[in-house]
């Protein structure tokens, strides 16, 4: 199999006919107005999600505003996308958390839920996301389902896509 190069202009139409490219991007993400970190997001054109974030390591060397969560240790997120019928793009996306090594807490999962819109003028981003823990044996889809404590927490961002200069 070889691979083939996709031009950047390659856009994908869905929802309401809104224009959007897929592709990488960086954001700067912000709670409550305080930056926290950067988070790199991908958008592919059959619809997959991926999210990895600078926090993730742990809460050493980031950011004041993110050494309040309690512990950052978690993997990359993946999960699905589409535009939706007013044009926002929305995503989902899951990752597990992994108590610290000394705690006897369990691993949870974390479901993200992302709403922004794209500028194609200036190839940037803007919108939020929300994030919601969920016990590991509970299913992080079912709405009913009960939520870790202080929950969802609501993070805002802007970003730009990532391309190669030639």
């Amino acid at each position: 199999m070889t691979a083939q190069s996709v031009k950047d202009s390659t856009f994908l139409q869905q929802g309401d006919n809104s224009k959007f490219v897929v592709g990488t991007y960086i954001l700067s993400t912000f709670l409550n107005g305080d930056f926290i970190g950067r988070r790199v997001i991908t958008l592919t054109q059959d619809g997959n999600f991926f999210a990895i974030d600078s926090n993730q390591g742990g809460t050493k060397g980031v950011p004041v505003a993110a050494q309040s969560f309690p512990n950052n240790r978690f993997t990359d997120g993946q999960g699905v996308w589409k535009v939706n019928k007013s044009g926002e793009i929305v995503a989902t996306a899951f990752n597990f958390n992994f108590p610290a090594p000394d705690s006897t807490a369990s691993v949870t999962t974390a479901r993200a839920d992302y709403r922004f819109t794209f500028d194609s003028t200036t190839q940037t981003v803007e919108g939020k996301f929300e994030i919601r823990t969920f016990d590991l044996t509970k299913n992080p889809l079912d709405k009913n389902e009960p939520v870790g404590e202080g929950e969802p927490f609501t993070f805002s961002f802007t970003g730009q896509r990532v391309t190669v200069d030639e």
